[in-house]
């Protein structure tokens, strides 16, 4: 098939595409003119260049392609209306422009994510048909650009929808902080227990593969992650396994999140740059719990997610040959 796919150049993105080509599909990488294609340099891949704001972009980038992976999006921005124009906007750009140059596409895949269903409370796994509660506003535009999904291309064109938990793995800049600490025998841990699932990217990249050509996903959506449920202290724990090196734990409590996120904010209205950590990305993770039920992507994409235990071991052994420590 030949593929479209947004957000290429990115961490999920770059690895969405390695899978594609390693499948032998054509792509095709919408990207800026901006844009650092350095995580692109080694696939066959051809380039289109463009904004997502750009109808007649979008229209000309999607004519003729078979379907359409849609990764792009802001994982930060300095406010909501950066989120919404970002995730929102360039998707309902993205829909309208299928519907008026490709109406015959055969499925557009949009990549989401757990942050668009909200945490769970005690020990009940969250379902994709229960009702959204969004704690961020880049939770609320992720979930607000999955209704703009189903809306426009409901009955008209194929679509699934995918809902990665934290995701992790070779080129992630975010989990290396954790990585780094664990190298340097540090092992942050929070005080009160707080519980997650994580998804290595691969197993992101291999189900949005996975989704093309299977009509079981045909206009549906998954939450893609590990089924095990961890603590802040079990990532540490494992991840210092992975590494073989010994860690000291590091409680740390909620105040010192908060302090944190309150400063990275105040340093990112100074810079005009949005912040890794803010006070959403706090609330966010001080969430006693961020778990679903991913019975239904084992079951109809299919897929095995691969083990925390394998995948960070793969991650530190290519944060140690690209030089990253």
């Amino acid at each position: 098939m030949k593929i479209l796919i947004t957000g290429a150049n990115g961490f999920v993105g770059s690895h969405i595409t390695e899978a594609l080509a390693a499948a032998n599909h054509q792509v095709v990488c919408s990207v800026r003119k901006t844009s650092d294609l350095s995580r692109l340099k080694d696939f066959p891949v051809s380039y289109i260049y463009g904004d997502l704001s750009d109808g007649n972009f979008l229209e000309s980038a999607v004519k003729g392609v078979d379907a359409v992976i849609h990764c792009a999006g802001a994982v930060r921005a300095m406010n909501k209306k950066e989120y919404f124009r970002s995730n929102v906007e360039n998707t309902k750009n993205l829909c309208k422009a299928v519907l008026k140059a490709n109406p015959g596409l055969k499925k557009f895949v949009f990549i989401s994510s757990q942050a668009a269903m909200g945490p769970s409370s005690a020990d009940i796994l969250r379902n994709v048909s229960d009702k959204e509660i969004p704690v961020s506003d880049y939770g609320i535009s992720k979930l607000e650009a999955e209704r703009e999904v189903k809306k426009l291309l409901g009955g008209k064109v194929r679509f699934t929808v995918l809902r990665p938990a934290s995701v992790y793995g070779p080129g992630d800049k975010d989990i290396f902080i954790f990585f780094n600490l664990v190298h340097k025998r540090l092992r942050p841990v929070t005080v009160k227990k707080r519980f997650i699932q994580l998804v290595y990217v691969k197993d992101v990249a291999n189900a949005a593969v996975l989704s093309l050509e299977n009509p079981k996903t045909d206009n549906n959506t998954y939450y893609l992650a590990q089924e095990t449920s961890y603590t802040w202290a079990d990532v540490g724990r494992v991840i210092s396994a992975a590494m073989d090196r010994k860690a000291v734990p590091v409680p740390l409590g909620d105040f010192i999140f908060k302090f944190a996120g309150a400063i990275a904010q105040s340093v990112s209205h100074i810079t005009k740059k949005p912040a890794v950590l803010n006070k959403q990305k706090i609330r966010e993770m001080l969430q006693e719990r961020w778990t679903a039920d991913n019975a239904a992507a084992k079951k109809d994409l299919p897929i095995e997610f691969t083990k925390l235990e394998i995948a960070s071991k793969i991650t530190y052994n290519w944060y140690l040959r690209n030089k990253w420590f």
